[in-house]
């Protein structure tokens, strides 16, 4: 009975990671449709509307952040279709901090408008086509990268990083249109910042907007790992003992060698750590186990072939 206990423990795991790799890319495409959707509404604004050139679009952050959050989505993308077909969806560092600042640069615009534009300005914040782009797009993409699930807790450092992209653009902008200005081949104020107060004091002030965002995006994000962590150790029950956890590695080997390729089989050393550290085990007998459980199936696959 205990027997069927625990492989019934690994197989839930094993349904627990296929449907959030399914998850992942379901959310990743959903970020690509969603920002190029953001991105072609603008520049039918700018075109249309405005009867400017195309190019003209990209002067504005909501524009560039789209494209950013685009190109994070593109990255990532590869990553959750392996995922998909290895029932277990794995993301570099790298890409998941670049997905995080895309996703709280997407956040800093909405929060922009809300503080901003739509006190004095609410027809460009909320009118029109201004809607999605400005608030319904970026929720949307917020979720989906909160329901990406990179395994990642963002740190000090991350938040930083999430800052960069808007405080780039805001001292560019500060210097285009206060220090340059629009006569001299600088650009206009679109925002309209000067009409609500001085350039120069609310520089500091957009940059503790920046950062705290991107502060309140990691912290939301950092808070739902560790409940999905919380959630795949669930699995196993609290009385094993070390050898039992030596089986429970190997077990874990086993399905890593059915679902993977011989080419590059992913080891999942998140899980085994944290099973080793749950159970005062030897995170490295584990690995051995887990290789042993992975070279065997990988065996038996060979002699059905």
């Amino acid at each position: 009975m205990k027997n069927e206990t625990k492989n019934l423990a690994r197989e839930n795991l094993t349904i627990l990671l296929r449907r959030r790799s399914a998850a992942a890319l379901c959310c990743v495409i959903l970020t690509l449709i969603i920002a190029f959707y953001s991105i072609l509404t603008g520049v039918g604004i700018t075109v249309g509307d405005l009867g400017l050139n195309w190019s003209f679009s990209f002067i504005y952050y909501t524009m560039l952040s789209n494209l950013f959050a685009a190109l994070s989505a593109a990255f990532v993308f590869p990553y959750t279709v392996e995922g998909v077909r290895r029932k277990r969806f794995v993301l570099p560092e790298w890409a998941a901090v670049l997905y995080y600042v895309a996703a709280s640069s997407i956040a800093v615009t909405m929060v922009f408008v809300f503080a901003f534009m739509s006190w004095n300005y609410p027809e460009e914040a909320f009118g029109g086509a201004n809607l999605a782009t400005h608030v319904i797009c970026p929720i949307l993409i917020i979720l989906s990268f909160f329901q990406t699930e990179s395994g990642r807790i963002f740190t000090f450092r991350d938040r930083l990083l999430g800052a960069v992209p808007f405080g780039i653009y805001s001292i560019v902008y500060l210097v285009e249109v206060e220090m340059i200005g629009e006569k001299n081949g600088g650009l206009p104020d679109v925002y309209h910042v000067k009409d609500m107060i001085s350039p120069y004091l609310a520089l500091p002030i957009l940059l503790i907007l920046a950062f705290g965002v991107s502060t309140a995006v990691a912290l939301i994000s950092n808070r739902i790992t560790k409940k999905r962590n919380k959630k795949t150790f669930a699995l196993w029950s609290d009385d094993l003992d070390p050898i039992e956890v030596k089986i429970e590695a190997y077990g874990l080997g086993r399905a890593a060698g059915r679902h993977g390729d011989r080419t590059g089989i992913q080891i999942p050393y998140d899980i085994l750590s944290s099973l080793a550290q749950r159970y005062g085990a030897d995170p490295e007998e584990l690995l051995k186990a887990f290789i042993k459980g992975m070279t065997n199936e990988l065996k038996d696959r060979k002699k059905l072939l």
